[in-house]
């Protein structure tokens, strides 16, 4: 059973919203470094609650995680991603910013010596050299940049 929301059409059993924020200035966008286990790259976003459209998960992730707010209207649709049991909804956004924010919120409880979060300016041109999950998006990207 599909349910309608404003932005998107929802039909798996969980959604995840993240924003690809641009800066034009530096060619780059920005990302975050993940090291655990594993050594990779994520766009910053995360679950959404209950009730949320797309738009609105991404907007509080992205001040949750790196305190950046952002307008619903500097938000454009990027990409959908329908992964297993999740759909992965990617926005693009631009940004003046050229420093890399710090982490915030939970994601700053959860990091230490093991468990890394590292917020981080990555080149267009670099996106392909890194590990960017999922590897569709990088995908994506890269073919943005060709």
């Amino acid at each position: 059973m599909a349910v309608i929301s404003r932005y998107f059409i929802y039909r798996k059993e969980k959604m995840r919203a993240r924003i690809i924020l641009y800066c034009p200035t530096i060619k780059a966008v920005l990302l975050i470094h993940r090291i655990n286990k594993r050594d990779y790259w994520v766009v910053p976003g995360g679950q959404a609650h209950k009730g949320e459209t797309a738009r609105e998960t991404a907007l509080r992730e992205l001040k949750e995680e790196l305190g950046i707010e952002l307008a619903a209207r500097d938000l454009t649709l990027l990409y959908q991603l329908d992964q297993d049991n999740e759909q992965q909804i990617f926005f693009k956004a631009t940004s003046k910013l050229i420093r890399a924010p710090l982490i915030q919120g939970e994601e700053r409880t959860r990091s230490s010596s093991t468990n890394i979060y590292h917020p981080e300016w990555v080149k267009l041109k670099d996106i392909a050299k890194i590990n960017l999950m999922p590897p569709q998006i990088a995908a994506r990207l890269a073919a943005d940049n060709a």
